[in-house]
């Protein structure tokens, strides 16, 4: 599974994220790619040569790696051995040269590669994966943090990362390079913030299609299986689990350490009408109920239905009930409950009509509500005495005949 979204989101592009995941493309497009195709010079292959022989005298753990893998893969024939020598004839590209020259080695530090190393990947599906983290999960922690804050955080988490990366490997002399350790420190803010948000995951198998799961359980996954579990398995992979352990506790602890400064916030919770409508996905919360500004639920919810925004009307309304405030009009609350009965709202429309006949009994269209309850507990909820408790009371309000012919036609329906 991959995740392929989230939400809410924030109301406006967030654009220190996407010029980060500008600079990391770039990169890899204009330097990267050309030299992956360059083959090395002759000084450059003597200079080359020398490392893998440095390295191979210093029993750089990478190169036994290398020559386990190559012997689980049947590449080399019974009893064959690896020597200095094969790794010396060893052919690399310009690229690898640049990243022994930009990238992080924790045997030979430097200033300029603890950064740089940021935006170096090790491929295209590297790279990919990395901006789609960061596409996901960096324009909420932007938005909150604002644009100048969340370039410092962003680049004060990989550092960290890369650091912690280092502590556990020694005088290695194989590079880091990647913005994995970063962007964890990313999902390290998020967890803390927007834990309760929706992740939109793609599942291949065992079945096919985008489910949306609580953040909170997609980061416990990351942290604990795609991370924790392995390092401490001592897991045969390329993947620096330390830098993104580092990066995602530096993330978290930045987080906390930012609300005890700027105060307590909220972590949001999507409204309970996120449902999925058929064929056009699921009805996103309204992203307001991110912030902390005290907002009037009660206008905002007027302002949506007198403009036509029925499912901002709906999370308003949601919002209302849970938080309270001053009763709506009678017939913004009756067009809600119409709407979401015509979309197919079933239980959402029947708790809005509930609403209006606790709050406005004595309404003219106390007949119609009485009515469509009935309908409801009829057809789509299961529920025939509810059913029948609301026609009855549709039948004696009834104002025109219309309603009542329509309430007894349901009973009749109802065997009675």
């Amino acid at each position: 599974m991959i995740p392929v979204g989230d939400y809410p989101n924030p109301p406006k592009p967030q654009w220190v994220t996407r010029i980060l995941i500008g600079i990391n493309v770039a990169v890899h497009l204009f330097i990267a790619m050309p030299m992956e195709s360059a083959p090395l010079t002759r000084a450059q292959r003597v200079e080359e040569r020398a490392r893998l022989a440095l390295m191979w005298e210093l029993q750089e753990p990478s190169l036994r790696e290398d020559e386990a893998k190559l012997r689980r893969a049947g590449a080399l024939r019974p009893g064959e051995e690896i020597t200095r020598e094969w790794w010396e004839t060893k052919l690399v590209s310009q690229y690898d040269l640049f990243v022994f020259k930009w990238g992080y080695q924790p045997g030979a530090p430097s200033l300029l590669s603890l950064l740089f190393c940021m935006f170096l990947h090790g491929g295209l599906m590297h790279l990919f994966g990395n901006m789609l983290f960061l596409f996901i999960y960096g324009d909420n922690v932007e938005y909150r943090l604002g644009g100048l804050r969340f370039l410092i955080a962003y680049l004060a988490t990989g550092v960290v990362a890369t650091l912690s990366f280092a502590f556990l490997a020694g005088d290695s002399l194989v590079p880091l390079v990647g913005a994995s350790g970063a962007i964890s420190g990313v999902l390290g803010f998020y967890l803390i913030w927007f834990r309760n948000n929706y992740v939109k995951m793609f599942f291949f198998f065992p079945f096919f299609g985008i489910i949306p799961i609580r953040a909170l359980w997609i980061l416990l996954i990351y942290v604990v299986i795609e991370n924790i579990i392995p390092l401490v398995a001592g897991a045969d992979s390329n993947v620096a689990y330390g830098a993104h352990l580092g990066g995602f506790v530096a993330g978290a602890v930045a987080a906390l350490a930012y609300n005890s400064i700027k105060g307590e916030q909220p972590v949001p919770k999507p409204d309970h009408f996120n449902r999925y409508r058929p064929g056009t996905g699921p009805v996103e919360p309204n992203w307001r109920e991110m912030d902390s500004t005290p907002v009037d639920h009660g206008s905002e919810f007027e302002k949506a239905i007198a403009e036509g925004r029925m499912e901002s009307a709906a999370h308003a309304f949601s919002r209302l009930n849970r938080k309270g405030g001053a009763h709506p009009r009678e017939h913004s609350v009756f067009r809600l409950g119409e709407w979401l009965y015509d979309e197919g709202f079933s239980p959402d429309a029947a708790a809005v009509f509930r609403y209006f006949l606790k709050n406005y009994p004595r309404s003219e269209d106390t007949d119609r509500v009485h009515l469509g309850l009935g309908i409801l507990y009829a057809r789509r909820l299961g529920r025939p005495a509810a059913a029948r408790e609301h026609l009855l009371q549709a039948i004696d309000t009834a104002d025109t005949p219309g309603i009542a012919e329509t309430a007894r036609a349901e009973l009749e329906r109802l065997g009675g």
